[in-house]
Parts: structure tokens; sequence; C-alpha cells
């Protein structure tokens, strides 16, 4: 006659507890820790910020006349999405747009779009900075290489941020 083991008889550990059920518990305990760790890091980064006056520079392409000259009226710019605070537009300056073709040998040329410009909108927003970059007062990262859907009084486009700094006041 056999004796069986109490440690895993029938798939339960002792008995009583199975083992399924012991690994499925540690998988929820590990994710619970990394949501948990995901959603509280940045924040508590953010809030030992210093704070600081950002300014920063949004990239708009391929835009006709009218998105410069509403750009040019100022005022307050939002993000599309969230509808958070994204700053004071402080200056506009625009450009030709370019659009790079490729040509049948394989080389590329650029090529001035007729009526299209590149539109770099200067924006101003109270902040704060840290090791991790820079961030409206309502924690929105702010750097470059950020998309963003901006949206003022006269006009909403998507743009890339191209420059951040932090100006003196």
């Amino acid at each position: 006659m056999k004796k069986k083991s109490t440690f895993a008889k029938d798939g339960k550990l002792f008995g009583k507890i199975s083992i399924i059920d012991i690994i499925v518990v540690l998988c929820v305990i590990v994710l619970a820790f990394g949501i948990y760790a995901k959603f509280t890091s940045n924040s508590d980064a953010v809030s030992s910020s210093e704070k600081a006056k950002i300014e920063y520079v949004y990239k708009v392409k391929g835009v006709r006349d009218f998105t410069i000259d509403a750009f040019k009226k100022g005022g307050p710019v939002y993000d599309q999405d969230t509808k958070e605070y994204m700053g004071e537009v402080t200056g506009v300056r625009s450009e030709d747009a370019v659009m790079e073709v490729s040509l049948v040998d394989g080389t590329y040329k650029s090529l001035i779009v007729p009526k299209k410009y590149d539109v770099y909108v200067t924006i101003q927003v109270d902040g704060k900075y840290n090791s991790l970059g820079f961030y409206t007062n309502e924690n929105r990262y702010i750097g470059a290489g950020s998309t963003v859907n901006a949206q003022s009084k006269y006009t909403t486009t998507g743009g890339e941020i191209v420059e951040v700094r932090q100006i003196e006041e």
C-alpha cells in the first residue's frame, strides 16, 4: 500500500489549497503593484518640482494663411482632447511649407508647397520642472517631440512641440 503525499494531493497543497489558486492570487498581487507604481511614480516626482515659467514652441505643418492669422490673435491654448490649459500664445512665425518628393532615380527633392505654411507658435505657461522635464500646473508633460492637438478660440490644429525652455521672470 502506497502512502499519498500530503503536500500535493489531487492538485491541492496540503489537500486544502489549490496550487492554481495560489498562482492566480500571486499574479493579481503583482499586477496591482505594477498598476500602483505606474500611476503614482510621476505624480510624486512632479509634486516635488520647482515652479517655473515655461516657454515652448509648437510647430504646425502645412496650414493655410488663415490659421496663421488665427494664432496671431493670441489668447489661451487648450489641449483639444483633455481641455487642459496649455498656456498663452506670445509669438507666431511662419515659413513656406516644404515637402520631400521621391524622384524616379531614387533621390529626394524638397519642393515648396504653394499656399501652405509651417507655423511656429510660441506659448508661455506657468508650470514646474524637475529632473524628468517640464510640466504645466495641471501636471501635463511638455517636452520636445510631444504631439499636441491644440485648440484656441479661433483655430484647432495638430502639431508637435519642437523646443522647450525655462524663462526668467
